[in-house]
């Protein structure tokens, strides 16, 4: 046996083992639903390239590619990670807040095949250089994102710092994409901003949840109470990202007792995440505010006020991020970061759904905006056109008001007018 049919042969068993790790972890790898005879298919397509292809293929970039394939095929948060991968994705979850970016929260669905902007954040680069939800970026630096995981992407958009990247665009309802330069810097979490409105109403924007903000957000609540606020507007539209546990505390402020929200996966038994009775702030009516920039701990907050029916969820659907990453080491300094649990509403609804168009928070109250959600993944051909309003109107904004100066209004579920 020559030297490179051992390295094949090496190659193909390595896919074998880490086939058999994930397809253990998601319950896949057994006789009855055939995974074993997929190995065989694939062992032989393996076999085929190497034996019949028009030139001497490269064995290792090919497993390599069969891998991310694999990988991202059963989890889009999840990746196949070099090295250089591993080094910096853990120097990115060791101190987010310190590590530069260009502000931005991304998704990468199966659908799109690039990543998606879920959010980008208030002052950031990405906002600076007119970015938004919805748009998705092609390449980077000239570099296609396709066959990239999103650490690999993160790490991008991260290096090197204080330098240019020229991202390709593209913007919906436009055919051909367009160069965007944004600059690499670490990114301050924009303030909670308050105010009183109309009615004695608290209005509350949180922009990004990042650690510390749930505890600023209480402060500035319960200064407007002091003031007299008697109904309150939590406007999370567009916030996406952040700590959950930043999520769960803010929802806490309003929930008093009961589940907030529940983590549960194949091999994680199911873990409950109640209030604190001590936390809770204000009994006062609440209405949140959402739409398809709404992502992750924001959406465990939308989740948990509607299902204990602590107030009306207003807006359009939520994104559907809610998942929790394990991070496994492999050989030669490889590793593979794939998810391992779940987020669940309290009453049972699992917040990133298998089928994008399942996933989210559904408000009880539908209000879209003078023009269409930025971010529509949907199949759902029911869905409300975009309706014609003045540019600078709120509608979502007003609707919440509205309902909050008189309850009566409020027939939920249902979309606004």
């Amino acid at each position: 046996m020559n030297s490179k049919s051992k390295y094949a042969i090496l190659l193909i068993s390595s896919v074998l083992v880490i086939y058999a790790i994930i397809g253990g972890m998601l319950g896949r790898v057994s006789a009855q639903n055939g995974s074993f005879q997929q190995l065989s298919i694939f062992t032989e397509v393996l076999g085929r390239i190497q034996n019949d292809y028009v030139d001497d293929p490269n064995m290792k970039t090919a497993v390599d590619g069969a891998i991310r394939g694999l990988i991202e095929s059963v989890d889009p948060y999840g990746g196949y990670l070099s090295p250089k991968d591993l080094a910096f994705y853990k120097d990115y979850t060791g101190n987010p807040q310190k590590m530069p970016g260009i502000g931005v929260v991304l998704a990468k669905p199966a659908k799109l095949g690039y990543p998606v902007i879920i959010s980008a954040i208030p002052g950031g680069p990405a906002a600076k250089a007119g970015l938004n939800s919805g748009d998705i970026i092609e390449s980077i630096d000239g570099t296609t994102t396709r066959e990239m995981n999103l650490v690999q992407i993160t790490g991008m958009l991260a290096i090197p710092s204080g330098k240019m990247a020229a991202l390709s665009v593209i913007r919906s309802r436009k055919p051909d994409p367009e160069t965007v330069n944004v600059g690499r810097e670490v990114v301050q979490a924009p303030p909670v901003e308050s105010k009183m409105v109309e009615n004695n109403i608290a209005y509350i924007k949180i922009p990004f949840l990042a650690p510390g903000k749930a505890q600023e957000a209480k402060r500035q609540l319960d200064a407007l109470l002091k003031k007299g606020a008697s109904s309150v507007i939590l406007d999370l539209r567009y916030t996406a990202g952040g700590d959950n546990k930043e999520g769960l505390e803010v929802a806490n402020l309003f929930v008093e007792s009961g589940t907030l929200a529940f983590l549960q996966g194949q091999k994680q038994p199911k873990e409950l995440l109640n209030a604190d009775p001590k936390q809770a702030l204000t009994k006062a009516p609440v209405a949140v505010l959402v739409n398809q920039g709404t992502a992750g701990a924001a959406e465990l907050i939308a989740g948990a006020i509607k299902d204990n029916k602590r107030g009306q969820v207003v807006g359009f659907k939520t994104f559907g991020s809610g998942s929790v990453q394990k991070l496994i080491p492999l050989e030669d300094g490889y590793a593979l970061l794939i998810s391992t649990a779940k987020y669940f509403t309290p009453s049972g609804k699992e917040i990133q759904e298998t089928e994008p168009q399942d996933s989210g928070i559904k408000p009880t109250l539908e209000v879209r905006q003078a023009a269409e959600e930025a971010i529509d993944l949907s199949d759902d051909q029911d869905a409300a056109p975009p309706v014609k309003a003045p540019k600078d109107e709120d509608r979502q904004l007003n609707k919440a008001i509205e309902i909050l100066k008189d309850p009566s209004k409020i027939t939920a579920p249902k979309r606004a007018a």
